[in-house]
């Protein structure tokens, strides 16, 4: 039986107890969970766990602190699904994004693992700005996977895919005082700020992956 489909929100809270499990070999804490993925209200971690328990994806034992399981015991390393491919996104200026994927520069087949449960709105698209985030392992010419989602969906501090005029950047993002911020981790870069409305930067997107020709 085909489970129900997860938000994005809902997605990233799975994909990291999967990810904890295979490293640790015990399920996270609600804090550890929160922690992680930078969700500060312990209340909203609580609320995403139990929604995917209602659509199956886990199992909880209540009142333990590491109560959770994943309901499917499948390994997680075998590819079982075909992987999609995802357009490629051309290059526009920001206050065109309307022709992202109306101009797609080629296609892409992609694991479905570095996907999770989000592929709909997947796609991929080359950095083509400066290398502000080197130190994350993400440089001038990589590409990105990017799950395209509206920027009020956004948490403050992951990592997002914008596009500035012409070029592409990935940043930490962050939203406050009416404006986005977009910091990057290396050294020697400035933090750039928009407000939404401004044509000069769009926001493409949640990054889930990257990929790069050797």
């Amino acid at each position: 039986m085909t489970k129900p489909g997860l938000t994005g929100s809902q997605n990233r809270v799975y994909e990291y107890i999967r990810s904890f499990f295979r490293e640790h070999q015990k399920p996270p804490t609600l804090a550890e969970i929160g922690t992680a993925l930078s969700i500060n209200s312990s209340n909203g971690v609580r609320k995403l766990v139990i929604a995917l328990e209602g659509k199956g994806y886990i199992t909880r034992t209540p009142r333990v602190s590491r109560g959770i399981a994943l309901a499917d015991t499948d390994d997680p390393f075998t590819l079982t699904e075909t992987p999609p491919l995802l357009p490629v996104l051309g290059r526009v200026r920001s206050d065109q994004p309307e022709r992202l994927r109306s101009h797609p520069a080629g296609a892409l087949l992609v694991d479905p693992r570095l996907l999770g449960r989000v592929q709909e709105d997947a796609c991929v698209i080359t950095v083509s700005g400066d290398d502000g985030m080197q130190e994350q392992g993400i440089r001038r010419g990589d590409f990105l996977i990017v799950e395209e989602t509206d920027w009020q969906q956004l948490l403050n501090g992951e990592l997002a895919a914008a596009l500035i005029g012409e070029r592409v950047l990935a940043r930490r993002f962050d939203f406050s005082r009416n404006r986005f911020h977009l910091r990057p981790a290396a050294r020697g870069y400035e933090e750039e700020s928009f407000r939404p409305e401004t044509p000069g930067c769009y926001i493409i997107g949640r990054v889930l992956g990257v990929m790069r020709k050797l």
